[in-house]
């Protein structure tokens, strides 16, 4: 009788399953590359923007889960977020890459001051948070404005 031996040591290699798409972002929008992935864990993540290592800083948020990678490019609104971007994640057994090539669109935007972002002394998730309130805001107060919050059409008057 033969029997068969599984060998417990056997690494599955890592691969993409969703890769990063080539994106255009609106200026004042948020810019985020996520990408999927499965194989055998112990899996390391690489960032890169235009061939130089990236990492998680003021500029980057970086989060990697069992089977997903993403990058969040904090400052989307400046022309240095542009270009080529790359992840490359690696195991035991292999490794796999993909990229997306980012532009900067044109599109709405708040006309906000680009002073008003950057100048007052709060930890970037506050900054982002605010940024947030006052785009979503404005979109709500420049929607069609019978569907505003804020529309009074229907209000008594005394």
């Amino acid at each position: 009788m033969t029997s068969i031996r599984i060998d417990k040591a056997f690494k599955e290699p890592v691969r993409f399953i969703k890769k990063l798409e080539d994106t255009s972002v609106i200026v004042g929008q948020p810019l985020k590359l996520v990408c999927t992935y499965t194989g055998s864990q112990r899996v390391h993540v690489t960032w890169k923007k235009d061939d130089k290592l990236i990492w998680a800083s003021y500029q980057y948020n970086v989060l990697t889960t069992d089977s997903t990678c993403s990058l969040e490019v904090l400052y989307s609104d400046r022309p240095a977020a542009a270009g080529k971007y790359t992840c490359e994640i690696s195991n035991e057994a292999g490794c796999d890459l993909c990229h997306a090539h980012v532009t900067l669109g044109k599109g709405t935007s708040t006309n906000l001051p680009t002073a008003f972002y950057y100048s007052a002394n709060l930890p970037n998730n506050y900054l982002h948070f605010l940024r947030w309130c006052i785009i979503t805001l404005i979109s709500l107060l420049t929607d069609n404005s019978s569907n505003s919050l804020f529309n009074t059409g229907n209000m008594k008057q005394s």
